[in-house]
């Protein structure tokens, strides 16, 4: 088959994006080389098969190639890692407003590592850590922190440890689970596929909220900040969580939809 033809058989089992998106990520094809180079046979049709096939069963797009892109750049994902949504450049944006380049930041449940690789490449001489726990999402986290050539340090350990990394911060910024356990099983078939543990925020949510005001708002210097991404309901939730522990300037700040999507505060100085 060539190239044409492998992207009309796409085509008639997916989606024209679908299918596009499936040459460019496996072949690194635009519509512009698919009309110079269609009569061509590509040597690896079967890694192209093979992601329409997944997709065709309702796999994730992202799952299906192996391949996401968040704010400009490519992230290597799979079975095992939460999908990155640009949803989670609210929260990157409001970090880059903070930071002027010399900070210490933590990235919690940093999933694939699209919140610590991006602030690394942004600023290269702050000092970055992820931390995240599951081994499936940790080995997507070293593989893109190497593949981006970032200088990020990896802890190994779950955020509820709170001694696994020594010393104070300038900036702790989290996207953790938040979703209610018992809505988990109504999402949409396709986030079915996704890892319950970095979706599943307990009972109410704020399983991990509630860990992080607790057990890391006191490594912040005076004057630092936490940055936390949230579901549309709960802003005000997390805010008095982070009320309690002496958090002052806590705003909400929307995403796109006008939705409720980062919580960001400061350490009373």
């Amino acid at each position: 088959m060539t190239y044409s033809e492998l992207y009309s058989y796409a085509k008639s089992r997916l989606t024209e994006y679908e299918a596009m998106c499936i040459m460019e990520d496996i072949f690194e094809f635009d519509r512009s080389k698919l009309a110079i180079h269609g009569n061509e046979i590509p040597e690896n049709k079967k890694d192209f098969l093979t992601a329409v096939e997944k997709r065709a069963k309702g796999i994730p797009l992202q799952y299906a190639t192996g391949k996401a892109y968040f704010m400009g750049r490519e992230y290597f994902v799979g079975e095992g890692v939460l999908i990155p949504r640009d949803d989670t450049e609210v929260a990157v944006n409001e970090c880059i407003e903070f930071m002027t380049g010399n900070e210490r930041v933590i990235d919690l449940c940093s999933g694939s590592g699209i919140i610590a690789v991006t602030l690394a490449k942004e600023f290269p001489k702050a000092e970055i850590y992820a931390v995240e726990l599951e081994n499936k999402a940790f080995a997507y986290l070293e593989k893109n922190v190497k593949y981006h050539h970032a200088d990020v340090k990896l802890v190994h350990d779950s955020i509820f440890n709170e001694n696994c990394v020594e010393g104070e911060f300038d900036i702790i910024i989290s996207n953790p689970p938040y979703i209610c356990t018992d809505i988990i099983p109504d999402l949409q078939s396709e986030v079915q596929y996704e890892p319950k543990t970095a979706l599943d925020g307990g009972n109410d949510g704020l399983d991990f909220y509630r860990c992080i005001a607790e057990k890391w708002v006191k490594k912040l210097r005076k004057g630092g900040k936490i940055i936390l991404e949230i579901g549309e309901e709960q802003a005000k939730s997390v805010g008095e969580l982070l009320k309690v522990q002496e958090i002052t300037q806590i705003s909400v700040v929307k995403d796109i939809q006008n939705l409720d999507r980062v919580v960001f505060g400061t350490v009373r100085k």
